[in-house]
C-alpha cells in the first residue's frame, strides 16, 4: 500500500463531524429558526448540553442565578455565540491528537486554528462581504485539519520538511509536497468532502494556500481563509516552522481591496475578539 493509500484509508476510519452539530448549525442559519427545535436537536447529546450549560453558567456571563435549563441557556447565549461554542467544542476534539508528528505543536494547531477563524469573521465583517458568517468560521476553524491525520505519517518525515523551510527554499506547504508528495490542505480536503460539508468549505480548506484553484464562485472564501491564516501567523498565532513560510501574502491583500493602513483596524478588532472567543471555547489567551 503506497503512503498516499494508507493516509487516504485513515480517512475514511476518521470519526464523523458530529451530526447534533451539524443539524443545529443548519437550524441556526435560519434567521427565523425556533428555540424549541433548536433545544429538541441539542438535548439528545450531554456533553453538547454540559458545554452549553457551562458557558451560560460562566464568569463570562456573570448572571445573577445559576441558569439549569438548556432552553433558557441558549436564549441567554445567542446565536452568534452558540455557534462558535458548538463548532469550537466539536473542532477542539478532532484536533487534540497523540504527540507525535505535527501533533508536536498540538496546542500551538487548535490556537492557530481558532485565531484564524477569528481572523476570517473580522475580515469578513471590515470587508462587508456577503458570505455566511457560520461558513465563514467554519472553514477558517477546520482549515488545517488535514494536519491531524497526517501527523502519524511524517514522524520520520518532519524533519526534512523542516529543513526545506528553514533552508528558505520553498513554502511549508511545497515542503510537504516536495518530501511526501501532497499536502495537508490536500488530505484537508478529502475530510472535509468525507464529512459532506458544502463545497465552499471544502475549496476553503482544500485550496488555503493555493486560493486561485479555487472555481470562480468558491474563490472569495478561500482568500478569506488564506488571508485569516496568513494574518493569524503575523499576529503570532503560527505552528512551529509553518509559520514561518506563507506565500501570497501581498497578492491577498490586493485582490480583497485592503491596504497597510487597515490592518492596524484589523488587527486590534481581531484581538477584542479573540480573547471573547477564547472564553467562549474555554480556552486561557496566550
Amino acid at each position: 500500500m503506497s503512503l498516499m493509500e494508507e493516509i487516504i484509508a485513515a480517512v475514511d476510519e476518521m470519526p464523523p463531524f458530529p451530526q447534533v452539530v451539524q443539524r443545529a448549525m443548519q437550524e441556526l442559519a435560519d434567521p427565523a429558526y425556533e428555540v424549541s427545535g433548536l433545544v429538541d436537536i441539542l438535548k439528545v447529546d450531554q456533553a453538547v448540553t454540559a458545554n452549553i450549560l457551562k458557558l451560560c453558567n460562566s464568569a463570562y456571563f456573570g448572571l445573577p442565578r445559576k441558569v439549569s435549563s438548556l432552553k433558557e441557556a441558549v436564549v441567554y447565549l445567542g446565536a452568534d455565540q452558540l455557534r462558535q461554542l458548538l463548532v469550537s467544542g466539536a473542532a477542539s476534539k478532532i484536533y487534540e491528537k497523540p504527540n507525535e508528528g505535527y501533533a508536536v505543536f498540538a496546542d500551538e494547531l487548535w490556537r492557530h486554528a481558532l485565531a484564524t477563524a477569528v481572523m476570517a469573521q473580522v475580515l469578513r465583517r471590515h470587508l462587508r462581504l456577503k458570505l455566511d458568517d457560520n461558513m465563514v468560521f467554519t472553514a477558517a476553524l477546520l482549515h488545517d485539519v488535514g494536519k491531524v491525520v497526517l501527523s502519524a505519517f511524517v514522524i520520520d518525515k518532519y524533519r526534512a520538511i523542516e529543513s526545506l523551510v528553514e533552508g528558505g527554499e520553498c513554502s511549508f506547504q511545497e515542503a510537504e509536497k516536495e518530501v511526501l508528495g501532497f499536502d495537508h490542505a490536500e488530505i484537508g480536503g478529502k475530510i472535509a468532502e468525507k464529512w459532506e460539508f458544502p463545497p465552499e468549505i471544502i475549496a476553503a480548506i482544500a485550496f488555503h494556500h493555493e486560493p486561485s484553484r479555487a472555481s470562480k464562485e468558491l474563490r472569495l472564501l478561500t482568500e478569506v481563509v488564506a488571508l485569516a491564516n496568513n494574518l493569524a501567523v503575523m499576529v503570532g498565532y503560527g505552528t512551529g516552522v509553518d509559520g514561518l513560510a506563507c506565500r501570497g501574502h501581498d497578492l491577498l491583500l490586493k485582490k480583497l481591496n485592503i491596504v497597510e493602513k487597515d490592518l492596524e483596524g484589523i488587527v486590534l478588532l481581531f484581538q477584542i475578539e479573540m480573547e471573547k472567543t477564547c472564553d467562549i471555547a474555554g480556552l486561557g489567551e496566550s
